[in-house]
């Protein structure tokens, strides 16, 4: 073959090969391709909003239910505790406003007298001073006291030294 047929043939193989070269590059920049790209980003992102909005909503659902959980528990606190000062003493009526006045938030956090060493008598007057004080948190959070030293060792004297 001559010079010339060689150099037809390559020109015909480049003018062959150049659309289909075209079709490839053109088919990797294919604004389809694009949108299937970003339709699949969007897809992710969208779950990514959904994971998170199902995410919140199971912790306000939690925190609601606790906060039912912590009322009805608060009740049944505050009702024993009403049952406990009668047992003291207290009419219905007052053993009931003494243990409406109990705050747990407030009672970890507070003053707390301590029943270490001290006797029944020592802690009934405690919570009488208390109860005349109308200082109800520190005689609820007392009576608490007492009844938790009393369930660690096992005993089950009331704070006037009766049984």
């Amino acid at each position: 073959m001559n010079k010339l047929s060689i150099a037809f043939a390559l020109t015909a193989l480049i003018a062959l090969g150049m659309p289909v070269l075209h079709a490839q590059e053109s088919h990797a920049q294919d604004p389809g391709d694009l949108g299937r790209l970003s339709q699949s980003a969007y897809d992710m992102q969208q779950n990514e909003l959904r994971m998170r909005a199902n995410w919140y909503n199971d912790l306000q659902h939690g925190d609601r239910q606790t906060s039912i959980n912590s009322l009805a528990n608060l009740t049944k606190l505050r009702e024993k505790l009403a049952e406990a000062w009668q047992t003291l003493g207290l009419s219905p009526p007052a053993a009931k406003a003494v243990a409406a006045a109990y705050q747990p938030n407030f009672s970890l956090n507070s003053r707390r007298v301590s029943l270490l060493g001290k006797s029944d008598e020592e802690i009934a007057a405690l919570i009488q001073s208390s109860l005349a004080k109308k200082d109800y948190l520190l005689a609820n959070q007392t009576l608490i006291d007492l009844q938790t030293k009393r369930m660690k060792l096992g005993t089950g004297a009331s704070p006037d030294g009766m049984h």
